[in-house]
């Protein structure tokens, strides 16, 4: 992308230090980050011409619902708590706070789980068997993207019925 306007502007220091923090933490310029968080935020206003179209088959829906995850491993059957940040027809994302658990969470890449949650104004549980395509682990928080791969007819169901 071309860069051949110049903005300023003034902002908390509180705010400022956020950039930093999220800029240092992607290792990017601040002019960058800021430039990408901007970007972002027109792209979900569809306020920016000249964008793309979207390439993925099955549109995310940004969502803040309480999940659990059921995780089977070598070690046992591991119950955790969680909340799905977005979901598609095809799969989700899941945020676990890093306080959860102690210990790491690699385990889950490429790996099957159960997730158990409740659309939003849905009265009944949604369980669905997914498989983890990626795992970022940071200080406060592990993001899981994850795929679905097997599920009961009826709640995928009402899953289609809610994103449509």
């Amino acid at each position: 992308m071309r860069k051949d306007s110049l903005i300023c502007f003034r902002l908390s220091k509180n705010l400022h230090k956020s950039l930093i923090t999220v800029a240092q933490e992607e290792r990017r310029s601040l002019s960058s980050a800021i430039e990408i968080i901007l970007t972002n935020h027109l792209k979900e206003r569809k306020a920016l011409k000249g964008i793309k179209k979207e390439k993925r088959q099955y549109p995310r829906k940004a969502v803040s619902v309480p999940t659990f995850i059921n995780h089977i491993s070598s070690g046992g059957e591991k119950i955790l708590a969680g909340s799905i940040t977005d979901i598609s027809l095809k799969g989700v994302r899941i945020s676990i706070p890093q306080d959860i658990s102690g210990e790491s969470f690699t385990e889950l890449d490429k790996c099957k789980f159960e997730i158990i949650f409740t659309l939003p104004n849905g009265n009944r549980p949604i369980h669905l068997t997914c498989e983890s395509c990626r795992v970022v682990d940071s200080k406060e928080l592990i993001q899981i993207g994850a795929s679905f791969v097997d599920g009961d007819f009826n709640c995928y169901k009402a899953l289609q019925t809610y994103l449509m």
